[in-house]
């Protein structure tokens, strides 16, 4: 006596039907039209399958897996998969989907009651778009700083653009650099909970990321004074973590400063002896500003410095009485000039009226 299947006839039916579906190069596909976030169980029927990739030409695989969890606690919750994957026409969808593009929506300053700045007219500007058009497909987009399907607000601790985790987020691409901002003493504090230490963003920008070589980035040459200058001339942020004060100011006032202001891109800025990344107090032995490396530092664009550059102070203010000895003697060249240049005309002066008197007495 023959023994009864327990796999039921309609289940069979099904199973016989998708192997053809899939399997069919001439099969056209379903249709997709999702009308609202509830309908993307259609796609979350597939793409919940944790193993589910794709292989690509060059032997690359891509998970195609979406956790549904995960979307819905994303920021993108109320849309559908077809709001994004404008592409996608039909089920099984055989032809290669086209990377998202977020400018769709981020264009405008606001859609639907949320307010959304322009930041994709920025990010066009920016050195990672010239970048991708230049054909560096590793060059990042929306989905490399933001995520894809997890994207959650940059307010939010677990976003890859929440302030503490801006470095990491860089360094998945700027690996050597964030190895140094680590080793900093900006991303030291960072570590230990900071929330007014500097990241990235905060001196290159966020959307509208430029070159150092282009004059309008906030690391050229002659924008670094006023980038730094944005903590280290704030007196809410030197008495709060006792930063030495007037650094900026006397930067200003030195011949470096007064140079970098006329626009020289070889006289040293901040960054020339500080550095750009690795930046350390003057007591670390590895700090480029300790007694014992301000030769070599110097030495970068004075050939031939030695331990004499390192003897005297380097930011100081003249004018203040507290550098008595540069002080009175700033003071006494001042005077100096002014009562030779007085003493100067003077003579002239009297030079030119007896000039004046003795042409008088010839006539």
């Amino acid at each position: 006596m023959m023994r009864r299947s327990h796999f039921p006839l309609s289940w069979l039916i099904l199973f016989s039907f998708a192997v053809a579906l899939l399997t069919s190069q001439s099969f056209a596909g379903i249709p997709v039209s999702l009308k609202s976030s509830a309908d993307n169980t259609v796609c979350i029927g597939c793409h919940d399958n944790p193993k589910l990739k794709k292989e690509l030409a060059d032997g690359t695989a891509i998970l195609l897996h979406v956790d549904s969890e995960t979307l819905a606690h994303s920021v993108h919750s109320g849309r559908t998969c077809t709001d994004c994957h404008t592409d996608i026409k039909e089920i099984p969808h055989r032809h290669a989907i086209e990377r998202v593009n977020c400018s769709r929506c981020h264009y405008v300053e606001e859609i639907e009651g949320v307010r959304m700045p322009k930041k994709p007219a920025e990010y066009r500007e920016s050195v990672h778009r010239a970048a991708l058009a230049a054909g560096n497909q590793k060059a990042p987009t929306c989905q490399n700083c933001h995520g894809s399907h997890d994207i959650v607000l940059a307010s939010d601790p677990k976003s890859p653009v929440h302030r503490e985790n801006v470095p990491q987020t860089c360094g998945a691409c700027h690996i050597d650099i964030y190895s140094d901002y680590r080793e900093s003493i900006h991303g030291r504090a960072l570590e230990e909970g900071n929330r007014d230490v500097p990241v990235c963003t905060d001196c290159h920008g966020e959307h509208s990321i430029k070159s150092p070589k282009n004059p309008a980035s906030s690391v050229y040459a002659t924008n670094v004074p006023g980038t730094c200058s944005r903590c280290h001339a704030s007196e809410r942020l030197e008495e709060k973590y006792k930063l030495p004060k007037h650094r900026v100011e006397t930067y200003r006032e030195s011949y470096h400063g007064i140079a970098n202001k006329f626009g020289s891109l070889t006289v040293a800025n901040c960054a020339s002896c500080h550095r750009a990344h690795d930046i350390r107090p003057s007591s670390d032995p590895k700090s480029s500003v300790h007694k014992a490396n301000l030769p070599r530092t110097c030495g970068k664009c004075h050939k031939g410095a030695n331990q004499n550059f390192a003897r005297g102070k380097i930011h100081v203010i003249i004018t203040r009485k507290e550098e008595s000895l540069l002080y009175y003697v700033s003071n006494g060249f001042k005077w100096l000039t002014i009562l030779t240049m007085t003493a100067l005309v003077g003579h002239i002066t009297l030079d030119l009226a007896a000039k004046y008197r003795k042409r008088r007495g010839e006539h």
